[in-house]
């Protein structure tokens, strides 16, 4: 009978069940399988890199109240596999939902996280949720020039160090920029911390290359290896604040970092345009190829490649089907694409042939004069 009542009045279990019953409700797990984890993660990244993260794993599981703030539970950073990039202090490569509350009303919104640590060692959650466009004036006091816009623009870096003003005390610090396309924001990364590798691609840096690199600049390295492909190639290298890493630049893969404001033979009105930003399909009819035939279409703009999506259904709603005519069919496949027509055989109408299907009574009667009678015997 003790024994029953000294389990039940134990404070240390009921604390513990209280703190599981908390976790499982905010993050769908238990603080074990939480801290599990989370461990797991750790172990797994020293694995695979053979280091240390950059956050230290008793500043991680702090952060879970303010990842709580923001709706994110463990399974969703999972279903991002945002785990790696949180735990390295770097921001997450893929967009995720936010859920923020201001003045009691709920707002739902996208964007990307990252986990920073200043030079106490103090580790503090910043949010870069989804902006329409980025701003190309200024950053932090640093007014860009026409150049650093321009390469902004094709590379996603100004292409030199900026001089950024975080607060009055610290004053302007050296850092470089890069343009993350997702959500519009620039990812910094102060010089200071910058490190660039002795070797690109079984290439040995030169001591200019790695110092221009460092400053933001672009430079150019011939007769680079990947490991999978031998084959050597040349290209324009960046270092990249977002990914604290070198880039490369291909020439043949330039994006757009805004969609056009004309699309064929129609301008696009300022709603259009911001549809297209936010990642939304507009529809836009009497659109015309480029021999001059008019077709309806939903538009969508990939911020990623910098490229115009065009599709016969909304992508954003499946039930609505608003089907684009068979002959604009042929126009894209034949007359844009230079596509051959027997891919186009399957489309009705799309292809028209010098044989019709149903013979006409004129060429009955000219099959039936040359084909020979067949004999047989009468029974």
């Amino acid at each position: 009978m003790e024994n029953n009542i000294k389990k039940e009045n134990n404070p240390k279990k009921e604390k513990k069940e209280s703190k599981q019953t908390i976790a499982e409700a905010l993050f769908g797990v238990t603080v074990d399988e939480r801290d599990g984890l989370i461990n797991n993660a750790y172990r797994n990244f020293m694995e695979k890199y053979h280091r240390e993260p950059r956050i230290p794993i008793d500043k991680f599981k702090k952060m879970w109240a303010d990842f709580e703030k923001l709706g994110l539970t463990m399974l969703k950073l999972q279903q991002a596999e945002a785990m790696p990039q949180l735990i390295d202090g770097k921001t997450t490569e893929k967009v995720l939902p936010i859920t923020i509350e201001v003045a009691g009303a709920r707002i739902d919104t996208e964007g990307k996280i990252v986990l920073h640590k200043n030079k106490d060692g103090e580790v503090s959650l910043k949010l870069y949720p989804i902006k329409n466009e980025p701003n190309l004036k200024e950053y932090f006091g640093h007014v860009f020039t026409n150049e650093e816009r321009e390469n902004i623009l094709k590379t996603g870096s100004p292409g030199t160090v900026v001089y950024a003003e975080f607060n009055k005390e610290e004053g302007k610090v050296p850092v470089l920029l890069t343009l993350d396309r997702d959500t519009n924001h620039f990812v910094a990364q102060r010089k200071e911390y910058i490190k660039i590798p002795d070797t690109f691609f079984q290439v040995k840096l030169s001591e200019e290359q790695k110092q221009q690199l460092s400053e933001g600049k672009i430079v150019r390295i011939e007769g680079m290896k990947s490991l999978e492909k031998q084959k050597a190639f040349s290209t324009n290298v960046v270092y990249n604040a977002q990914r604290r890493g070198l880039e490369l630049l291909f020439e043949n893969q330039a994006k757009k970092l805004f969609p056009p404001k004309k699309i064929s033979n129609m301008e696009l009105t300022e709603q259009q345009q911001d549809a297209l930003k936010g990642g939304k399909s507009i529809f836009v009819e009497n659109l015309t190829d480029k021999q001059g035939r008019k077709y309806d279409a939903y538009i969508t703009w990939n911020n990623k490649n910098g490229m115009l999506n065009f599709s016969s259904k909304n992508p954003n709603d499946d039930t609505i089907k608003k089907t684009v005519t068979p002959e604009h069919k042929v126009q894209v496949a034949a007359n844009n694409d230079g596509h051959k027509p027997e891919a186009l055989k399957n489309v009705k109408g799309a292809v028209e042939k010098k044989q019709p299907d149903t013979p006409t009574a004129k060429q009955k009667q000219e099959k039936t004069a040359i084909t020979p009678k067949k004999k047989g015997m009468k029974m």
